[in-house]
């Protein structure tokens, strides 16, 4: 497992808008129709779905709300697929399949928003769209099927020429495409707005309840934890990278990825009307990740990986710094940098989530390959309607499959730990 500080304040705990009181962890015996395992977005956006449609939850979380990856990560939220156009995401997974998931992306920042207003969530949400500017003319070209693509499919998009798109950000670029829907969050006062509306409309939330044994008793699960357990007729899994040995296997259905994230100090008033503009959210397409956004207070939020963890926090805030004083230097040749935290995230080598039914009543949801804010609020709507028998295997967005590992998986993920001096180097042959 990966050694993550999970209790000191981060940047995103610390502007946390919302103040929900931790809830007890579990003690005695529980029942309920659905036990969900995770108190992510995956988790609670079922939860909400299901006790809408009037069946009983218990949620369980191994830490605390905000803990894992979806209190810790960048906060962008973008509506568009990890890597792949729409085109080639129906050729993967069929025409049918490929509509829903294509109309499902396409939806899912809009629903993301829609959600913060409908609960009052103090995430300091802002949906000044989401750009992928171009470094090459071999990118620009691939993101003029993006946009192209999404445009036909009916999807609210700009595109952008080279003057344009460096004006827009303070950097320079061949240009890009905007997907106006898209926009960023504080993401640990999402998740911790979302847990409130969930306790507020009957979900019973356990924190500190780490699930130690999940067994079948006749036609229900019993799920183990301390001092209680619970007993229900379907459960999910929604534990996504961190999902441990809870399941035979399951841990290689995911690639665990550490990342960090780091911010400035506050900029200007004048240096933010000259660097991202308009306060849009953007991830270019560098195979070397380069991401930025403001936080509500006007700090440069952006982050990273590295191939090895010794020394990270000294090594990332360097490495960043450097980083972001080429990007922008405006902001001078090496900008202080005033925050750091590191996070996991899962992902697969097709950048496809997963839906995966493990044993009778037991399934697993999630996978997002750092598309998780919006496309995990907006799949789990659909599995909490799939759990509420509202969906039938056939009507979900993606298809519903028996356990699938990553082949090779050990190997895997220690590629994926080691590759990020090669995607640097890539990087630098591009001329970039």
């Amino acid at each position: 497992m990966f050694a993550i500080d999970w209790k000191t304040p981060h940047l995103w705990r610390r502007t946390n808008g919302e103040r929900r009181a931790v809830a007890p962890a579990l003690a005695g015996d529980v029942e309920a129709d659905v036990a969900i395992v995770g108190g992510g977005f995956t988790g609670l956006s079922p939860a909400l779905t299901l006790v809408e449609a009037g069946v009983s939850v218990v949620l369980l979380e191994g830490n605390e709300i905000g803990s894992a990856a979806s209190g810790r990560n960048n906060g962008l939220v973008i509506p568009h697929h990890s890597k792949a156009t729409p085109a080639e995401m129906a050729e993967a997974v069929g025409p049918v399949h490929g509509e829903r998931y294509n109309a499902l992306v396409a939806g899912a920042a809009r629903q993301a928003f829609a959600l913060m207003e409908k609960h009052a969530i103090a995430a300091h949400g802002v949906q000044r769209g989401w750009m992928q500017p171009a470094h090459t003319e071999e990118a620009l070209a691939r993101a003029r099927r993006f946009h192209d693509e999404w445009r036909a499919f009916g999807c609210d998009v700009e595109w952008l020429d080279g003057d344009a798109m460096s004006a827009a950000l303070g950097t320079p670029y061949r240009g890009g495409w905007r997907a106006r829907e898209g926009g960023h969050v504080n993401p640990f006062a999402l998740v911790q707005g979302l847990a409130r509306a969930a306790e507020a409309a009957g979900v019973r939330l356990f924190e500190n309840s780490k699930v130690t044994a999940l067994v079948r008793e006749g036609e229900r699960w019993r799920l183990r934890s301390g001092a209680g357990s619970v007993l229900a007729r379907k459960v999910l899994l929604a534990t996504n990278a961190l999902t441990g040995r809870i399941w035979p296997k399951l841990g290689e259905a995911v690639i665990p990825l550490q990342v960090y994230q780091v911010a400035t100090k506050p900029l200007s008033h004048n240096l933010r009307a000259a660097i991202l503009k308009d306060d849009p959210a953007v991830s270019d397409m560098r195979r070397d990740m380069r991401y930025f956004h403001y936080d509500a207070d006007g700090r440069l939020v952006t982050g990273g990986t590295l191939a090895t963890w010794r020394d990270a926090r000294r090594r990332g805030l360097a490495q960043s710094s450097a980083m972001v004083g080429r990007v922008f230097p405006q902001l001078g040749e090496a900008p202080e940098l005033e925050d750091y935290w590191e996070g996991v995230f899962g992902l697969v080598p097709d950048r496809k989530p997963r839906l995966m039914r493990l044993a009778p009543g037991l399934v697993f949801a999630g996978i997002y390959s750092g598309r998780g804010v919006a496309l995990s609020l907006a799949l789990g709507r659909e599995v909490g309607a799939w759990l509420a028998e509202q969906r039938r295997d056939a009507d979900m967005p993606l298809p519903v499959t028996d356990l699938r590992r990553v082949p090779g998986h050990a190997l895997a993920v220690e590629v994926a730990r080691r590759i990020h001096p090669l995607h640097k180097l890539r990087d630098r042959l591009d001329g970039v």
